[in-house]
């Protein structure tokens, strides 16, 4: 986490949606909340990324946009398109103790219900 965001707390809500509010270390700045939908799911082994409309506030949203897209702020595999954060499952997994499952993997969705994430996902083990 930098040295600027004090807390994030993520909040799942019903409907393949949840939010991010992050509290940040500077005096009298409110807590910035930031809504994200899930638009599309990866599709493996093909197109392993996982697709988020992100909103905030107009302006402040263009400016949050424009000073987090550099890519020295986000991790590898992670990708601001405008309005759509883009995640790829693969590249994340790369040097973890999920990459060996790679090969294995079908499928897998992320949704959302009230307070909870539901992470559905799909091995193929043999032929």
């Amino acid at each position: 986490m930098s040295a600027h965001v004090r807390d994030v707390d993520i909040q799942p809500r019903a409907g393949d949606s949840f939010d991010v509010l992050v509290t940040v270390s500077w005096p009298f700045v409110p807590a910035i909340k930031v809504s994200f939908a899930i638009e599309r799911q990866p599709q493996f082994p093909a197109s392993p990324v996982l697709v988020l409309r992100w909103s905030l506030l107009g302006a402040v949203g263009a400016f949050a946009s424009r000073f987090i897209a550099s890519p020295d702020r986000l991790p590898a595999g992670v990708r601001l398109d405008g309005d759509r954060l883009l995640v790829d499952i693969a590249r994340l997994a790369e040097g973890t103790s999920a990459a060996p499952w790679l090969p294995y993997l079908r499928s897998l969705e992320l949704h959302t219900v009230d307070d909870r994430f539901v992470l559905d996902l799909e091995l193929e083990i043999g032929a």
